[in-house]
C-alpha cells in the first residue's frame, strides 16, 4: 500500500517547491561566492553540508536505535527515518565540491604550512589528500549500504506479511552492530571534515559531540514530521498519542543533556590540561568575539530547554513540543557554527549572507530528496508487529 492520494500530492508539492528553492539557492550561492571569494564560499558550503549530512546520519542512527529498542513508538517514526537515511547518496554527491575546496579549507593541504608545523607533519600519514578522499568514499559506501539495506528490507516486509516477524527480528539483530559501525565511521569522519580544520588540535570527545548533535537534529525533525503527518492522516493522528509524543520529548531532553555534558567536559579537560596544541581551540572561542556565543549556548542552548522539557505537559502537547524543537534546531545550527567557523578567523561579524543562503539551498535539496523517497511508501510500515495487531496500515 502507498500514501493516500492527497498526502502523496502534498509531498509531491513539497518535493517540487523544495527543489526550486534549492536550485535558486545554489545559483544565488554561486553568485555570492563569486563576489565574496572562493574561501568564503567553501566555508559556507562546509557548514551547510555538515548540518544536513548530520540530519541524514541522525536519521540513520535513530533508525538503528528504534529497531533495537522495539516498541510501537519506533514503528511510528520508522518511515521518516528510512526516507531521511536514504538522502545519504545525495549527500555523497554534494560532498564532491568540498574536494575541490580542500586547499581553501584545510591548512594541512599546504606544504609550506606542514613544513613549519612539526606536529602536523607527523600526521601526514593520515592527513593527506588521497587518503582523505579514499576515507570519504568508504564512509559514504558504508552509510549508503546501511540505509539501502534497511530500506529494502522494509519494503520486503511490506510485501510479505508471512515473513514480517522474521524480517523484523533480523533487522533488530543487526541494528546493534550497525550502531557500532556508525560510531566507528563517524568518529573518523568528524576528525576528517571538522576537527582537522585545526590540524594541531585533538580531542577524544570531539566526535562524540558531533554525533550527539546529529541525534538531536534528527529527533527535532521527527517531531516536526510526525506532527505534520498527524495533521494530514487520521490513522497516524490516532497513533500519535501523548505518550508516544512524550517518548520523542524524552529523547530530545536526554540528548540535550548528553550534548551539554560532553561539550562542557571537553572544555574543562582541554583548558585544565594547559597543552599548547589543544588550548588554542578554546583561546579562540573564549575571546570577546565568540565568548557571548559560548555563554548563550550554555544558558539558552542547554539550561532553558532542559528546564522546559522537564515538564510532562510540554512533551505531551504537539505545538508546545514543536516550538521547543524549533529552538533546539536553532541551537544546533549555532553550536555547529561555533564549532566550524572560528577556525577560519573571519574578520568582523562572523555570519555571512552566504552562510544562510547555502544552508537554505542545501536544505531544499535535502527536503526534495526526502519527499521523493517518502511518498513512495506507506505512511506507516505495513505488517509491522509493533503496531496494533500488526495489521496493515494504508496511510
Amino acid at each position: 500500500m502507498t500514501h493516500s492520494s492527497s498526502l502523496s500530492n502534498d509531498f509531491s508539492t513539497i518535493q517540487r517547491t523544495a527543489l526550486v528553492v534549492g536550485g535558486i539557492g545554489l545559483i544565488a550561492a554561486v553568485i555570492l561566492g563569486y563576489f565574496t571569494g572562493g574561501e568564503t564560499f567553501f566555508q559556507s558550503y562546509l557548514f551547510a553540508f555538515l548540518f544536513w549530512l548530520g540530519l541524514a546520519l541522525g536519521c540513520l542512527i535513530m533508525l538503528f536505535v528504534q529497531h533495537v529498542a522495539g516498541g510501537s513508538w519506533g514503528a511510528l517514526i520508522r518511515r521518516p527515518l528510512e526516507s531521511g537515511a536514504m538522502v545519504l547518496p545525495v549527500m555523497a554527491v554534494l560532498f564532491i565540491p568540498l574536494i575541490f575546496g580542500m586547499g581553501s579549507l584545510f591548512e594541512w593541504t599546504n606544504a609550506e604550512f606542514v613544513a613549519n608545523h612539526p606536529l602536523v607533519a607527523a600526521k601526514t600519514g593520515y592527513l593527506n589528500t588521497p587518503f582523505f578522499i579514499a576515507r570519504a568514499i568508504l564512509y559514504f559506501a558504508i552509510w549508503g549500504y546501511g540505509a539501502w539495506y534497511f530500506f529494502q528490507q522494509s519494503g520486503k516486509q511490506d510485501k510479505s506479511p508471512e515473513q514480517s516477524s522474521r524480517i523484523g527480528f533480523r533487522l533488530k539483530s543487526i541494528s546493534g552492530p550497525w550502531i557500532v559501525i556508525y560510531v566507528a565511521t563517524m568518529t573518523f569522519a568528524a576528525i576528517d571534515w571538522s576537527m582537522s580544520l585545526t590540524p594541531e588540535f585533538f580531542s577524544g570527545i570531539y566526535s562524540v559531540i558531533i554525533m550527539i548533535g546529529q541525534a538531536i537534529t534528527a529527533v527535532c525533525f521527527l517531531i516536526f514530521i510526525t506532527v505534520y503527518l498527524a495533521s494530514k492522516n487520521k490513522e497516524f493522528d490516532e497513533l500519535l498519542t501523548s505518550k508516544r509524543l512524550q517518548d520523542l520529548g524524552n529523547f530530545l531532553m536526554a540528548f540535550t543533556m548528553f550534548w551539554a555534558y560532553t561539550s562542557i567536559a571537553q572544555a574543562i579537560i582541554l583548558w585544565s590540561n594547559n597543552i599548547i596544541e589543544t588550548n588554542p581551540y578554546y583561546v579562540l572561542r573564549f575571546s570577546p568575539a565568540w565568548q557571548g556565543v559560548g555563554l548563550f549556548l550554555m544558558f539558552f542552548g542547554f539550561a532553558a530547554p532542559f528546564v522546559i522539557l522537564f515538564s510532562r505537559w510540554v512533551k505531551r502537547k504537539r505545538q508546545a513540543l514543536v516550538v521547543v524543537a524549533i529552538w533546539a534546531i536553532f541551537v544546533r545550527l549555532l553550536d555547529l557554527f561555533y564549532i566550524v567557523i572560528p577556525n577560519f578567523e573571519r574578520e568582523g561579524f562572523a555570519l555571512h549572507l552566504l552562510d544562510v543562503v547555502m544552508l537554505v539551498a542545501m536544505g531544499g535539496i535535502w527536503l526534495a530528496a526526502f519527499a521523493f523517497t517518502f511518498k513512495t511508501r506507506s505512511v506507516l510500515p505495513l505488517h509491522d508487529p509493533r503496531l496494533p495487531s500488526g495489521e496493515a496500515h494504508h496511510g
